[in-house]
């Protein structure tokens, strides 16, 4: 799957963990529309954040590898 995350899907996911940190207006409402209770919709959003985040770290962790990788093979050629 990090073969796919791209330069700016990295940053969109970025994007993406900073803006589900909180709930938003709109995702309140429709919890409430939608009969979720605001504890439960809290335990989510914080659940998604924190993969969110870990996938971020992960995505770092491959990346320096394959960094490392490729400086190591331009070294040997």
């Amino acid at each position: 799957m990090f073969t796919e995350l791209t330069e700016n899907r990295r940053r969109a996911l970025q994007l993406l963990a900073e803006h589900i940190r909180f709930s938003s207006k709109e995702l309140s409402i429709q919890a409430i529309i939608s009969d979720v209770n605001e504890d439960d919709m809290k335990w989510v959003t914080g659940k998604i954040h924190y993969y969110l985040l870990r996938l971020l770290e992960d995505s770092d962790s491959d990346y320096n590898e394959r960094e490392s990788i490729e400086m190591v093979d331009s070294y040997e050629t």
